[in-house]
């Protein structure tokens, strides 16, 4: 009976943190999703290929002669949305490596994304003049819809009997975007770029992004990314196997890749089955990423001189259309983290349309403001500040609060420092009146905490000595 305990829970070990040996993504199960739905979406989709090349050929145009912005005009608020059971918090590090990998998350994000990723040193000299940045950044959000702090991400702990989230009739997890189903609902899509991190539970996708153009045909609200709550953010303890594959996923660019597909670009070799261009293939509608037969796994290991690799998209046994190799190292490959290096110029020049005055998500780069913590974070009921209780204050560093004939929800508990930063968040547990808080690992001084109830916020002040 042990052995057979012990089989069972080293095959669940290699199932959580091995069950992805090679990267998948979700985009094809959508579109097949919303074709079945409709037939219509066949030609729909196909169009918003074929209009790829023109948008980034019209937006390098307006960029060269000063019409186009070439960044966006703030950096895009993210929220993270997180669903796991309260063993995969856990596994995550608890609610500080939460916010450790939010906070790396973004950072490999703004540096993918803006050509500043340490890297790049892998590129060849052949594709170099292609190496582009597409000028959107990202910050985590700050402030929620309803003006109270947030740490840029919320987490709902789910049984720990449960799988997670079934892709449905629907193909993209709707589930796991909406409260009543036992997920999260989104926030204003026009203003917060959604992210939610769950446990797939049919497995084998990394991540599934349903983009603007694909919301028509689910809804609105549900537009946004999915991630498995494995692959959010980079490792950054050397050895840590709370990640797919134990090193193949831990740079963070599974998001970097939805990220894409949120912009609307495709994978680089079409999702068209492996064929090429003259034997019925389309490829992904960027003139600059070679025609390719079929993705590349793994970290491909390069043989042209100043290229990468050639595969069966090659023209009668030469090149032509393939004179620098596939893009084997563009973040829009199956290739791991480690292989992954660049978008190219007509890639960034795409998805940077999407942002533009015209662009279908400019909306998501007007408000700035939604990336600061607010100064007021609502006006608490009379009465109801003489229930919250700190002590010892001041402290060493630990110390408890405790809510006295507060019957108000609580929604969260944020400490932030003097200058706004947050240093510690807790979500707390269902009628539970009692915290303690430790602060024992920072710098002395005077520091917030913040209770953001369903009407309102109490803010105090505690002092470390």
């Amino acid at each position: 009976m042990k052995k057979t305990l012990l089989f069972f829970c080293v095959v669940l070990l290699l199932t959580n943190y091995n069950g992805y040996a090679q990267r998948k993504c979700g985009i094809v199960q959508v579109k097949n999703a919303l074709i079945a739905k409709d037939a219509n979406w066949q030609n729909k989709i196909e169009a918003q290929r074929s209009s790829l090349q023109s948008m980034a050929d019209n937006y390098l145009q307006q960029k060269a002669s000063g019409a186009a912005k070439t960044t966006a005009a703030s950096p895009i608020p993210v929220i993270f949305h997180i669903v796991v059971t309260a063993d995969q918090l856990t596994q995550m590090g608890g609610y500080t490596g939460v916010q450790t990998r939010c906070d790396s998350q973004i950072a490999v994000l703004n540096c993918d994304f803006n050509r500043e990723n340490s890297d790049s040193t892998i590129i060849p000299s052949g594709w170099k003049p292609l190496y582009a940045s597409v000028g959107i950044r990202f910050g985590l959000a700050h402030t929620q819809p309803n003006g109270w702090s947030t740490p840029g991400y919320e987490v709902i702990i789910i049984s720990n009997s449960d799988n997670g989230f079934m892709p449905g009739s629907d193909g993209y997890y709707s589930d796991v975007k909406h409260t009543a189903k036992g997920g999260i609902d989104a926030w204003d899509v026009t203003k917060y770029l959604n992210v939610w991190c769950f446990n797939f539970a049919d497995g084998g996708n990394l991540g599934l992004t349903l983009a603007k153009s694909m919301a028509s045909g689910a809804t609105a609200n549900e537009e946004g990314i999915s991630l498995t709550w494995l692959a959010l953010g980079k490792q950054t303890i050397a050895g840590d196997l709370k990640f797919p594959s134990g090193g193949k996923f831990i740079r963070g660019r599974t998001l970097t890749h939805e990220m894409g597909h949120f912009f609307e670009i495709w994978h680089t070799w079409g999702d068209d089955f492996g064929k090429c261009a003259w034997n019925g293939g389309v490829d992904d509608g960027i003139a600059d990423t070679p025609p390719e037969a079929d993705h590349k796994y793994g970290i491909p290991t390069d043989t042209i001189p100043g290229g990468t690799i050639y595969d069966d998209c090659i023209l009668n046994g030469t090149a032509p259309m393939q004179p620098i190799g596939v893009a084997s190292l563009d973040f829009m490959n199956y290739t791991d983290d480690v292989a992954m290096a660049m978008f190219t110029t007509q890639q960034a020049a795409a998805m940077a349309a999407h942002v533009a005055p015209s662009g279908e998500s400019y909306s998501l780069t007007q408000n700035p403001g939604l990336l600061n913590w607010p100064a007021n974070a609502g006006v608490a009921p009379v009465g109801m500040d003489n229930g919250l209780n700190i002590f010892p204050n001041p402290s060493d560093g630990i110390f408890n609060i405790t809510f006295n004939d507060i019957t108000d929800e609580l929604k969260n508990i944020n400490v932030v420092d003097v200058v706004g930063q947050q240093v510690q968040s807790i979500i707390p547990v269902h009628a539970q009146k009692d915290y303690s808080i430790d602060l024992s690992g920072m710098s002395k001084g005077i520091y917030f905490v913040r209770c953001n109830f369903a009407s309102g916020s109490i803010t105090r002040k505690i002092l470390l000595q």
